[in-house]
């Protein structure tokens, strides 16, 4: 029991730091439970782990109330083999815990401390699990939780956008089975933490930075690890800038059961990276696929209508010839019969002209003045030799020929006698 002081009899520094040891073991007792955010951890060389235990909403801001914490080695071992039963919770700033321990002072330095002793990874695991529900539902308020499986997967994603942390093991996870197939892939990385306090705030701008890019798609990739590794991937505006790129987005984060908010979000889940840059060359290998079967149809149609079309033109070859040597036949027949009736025709012609010309010839012989004037008719003349056919045509004195069929006689016109019908 550590005596009163007054003023004429101090108390010394030890003995204050004794009551206050003796005040804390009387408030807490020996072991008492603590919950909040681990801020500023840090592990030792020799084994100890020191961090600072602050209220949840004061983590990684300028906290009001600050209980240091003290996990030393001897102690550490228990408490890591409490986690690896869950292989669910890892140590890490950000984390909020529910630890056990005893408040101590250490009066060399003044400091007040818990030594930690336990620590219950249900809490934890709970606290993730309800923070995940409220994050979930949020983005179903804000109509976030598909949009990005509504963004159109491309036909051929060569082009990617990778975010992930540069150079580790599911950077090289992912690039590696690209590279296997000897495809030309188009890789940007877009490097971003994706463990700890900062790891939501560098997700969300590579993401949104990878959106902007020129690339087919856009993938988020992270190894394997406990839940609380995997927080950063829970996060509402690392979910937020999936649910809002404009590029599908394939997520690959390492976990076996366990879906992350990320996965939910994304238009695309894989397990791991490796499984993730799988699913990308499966996508072009599809493409392959279709073109090889695009090919084969057009190769297969093209010989079709080739085929067809030459049948079409055998055909045609074959109805023309027929059709030509039935044309050829009919006009031989006309012809024949052209010739045919031609001859008849002809000969009729013949046959016809040559009686015309019998009766030509007779009416030429009847008509010739030699015959005609055999029968006693004449032909008179003037002395201009025209021959008369009227009385009008001479006057007294003229002289006329007159042909007879032995010869001609020449006289004198005395007078003429018209015929009586022109007596007037």
């Amino acid at each position: 029991m550590v005596r009163r002081s007054a003023i004429g009899s101090p108390l010394s520094v030890a003995e204050v730091c004794e009551g206050i040891s003796e005040a804390l073991r009387q408030s807490f007792g020996t072991e008492v439970w603590v919950r909040g955010s681990i801020s500023g951890l840090n592990r030792s060389a020799n084994g100890h782990v020191y961090f600072s235990l602050v209220d949840p909403d004061e983590a990684g801001g300028q906290p009001s109330a600050v209980l240091d914490v003290a996990l030393f080695a001897k102690t550490k071992y228990q408490v890591n083999a409490i986690l690896k039963r869950t292989n669910a919770v890892r140590m890490e700033d950000g984390i909020e815990v529910s630890i056990a321990g005893r408040i101590e002072h250490y009066a060399r330095t003044g400091r007040v401390q818990l030594i930690m002793t336990m620590i219950d990874p249900n809490y934890t695991l709970g606290k993730l699990a309800a923070n995940r529900e409220a994050t979930l539902r949020r983005l179903d308020e804000l109509g976030l939780l598909h949009r990005n499986r509504l963004v159109p997967l491309p036909v051929l994603p060569i082009r990617i956008a990778l975010v992930t942390s540069a150079g580790s093991a599911a950077d090289a996870d992912f690039t590696d089975e690209l590279g296997r197939t000897g495809i030309g892939f188009a890789v940007q990385r877009f490097d971003a933490r994706v463990q700890g306090p900062e790891a939501p705030g560098s997700l969300e701008r590579a993401i949104i930075a990878a959106a902007a890019a020129e690339v087919d798609l856009v993938a988020v990739v992270r190894g394997g690890g406990a839940k609380t590794d995997l927080a950063a991937f829970d996060d509402l505006a690392v979910a937020t800038a999936i649910a809002n790129c404009t590029r599908p987005v394939v997520v690959g984060v390492g976990h076996d059961i366990d879906r992350s908010i990320a996965d939910e979000v994304a238009a695309i889940s894989q397990k791991t990276p490796t499984a993730a840059a799988g699913w990308i060359i499966q996508r072009v290998a599809e493409f392959d696929r279709r073109v090889d079967v695009a090919s084969d149809r057009l190769v297969r149609a093209a010989g079709d209508q080739l085929e067809s079309s030459r049948r079409r033109v055998s055909h045609a070859r074959q109805r023309l010839a027929a059709s030509a040597r039935a044309a050829l036949t009919g006009a031989e027949r006309r012809a024949d019969r052209a010739g045919h009736s031609l001859a008849s025709a002809t000969q009729r012609a013949l046959t016809s002209a040559a009686h015309r010309l019998d009766r030509n010839d007779l009416r030429v012989a009847a008509l010739d003045p030699v015959s005609v004037m055999a029968r006693g008719w004449t032909i008179t003349r003037d002395a201009g030799g025209r021959v008369l056919h009227s009385v009008h045509q001479v006057e007294p004195g003229t002289t006329l020929w007159t042909e007879t069929a032995d010869g001609s006689v020449v006289s004198t016109v005395d007078g003429t006698i018209p015929a009586p019908e022109d007596v007037s």
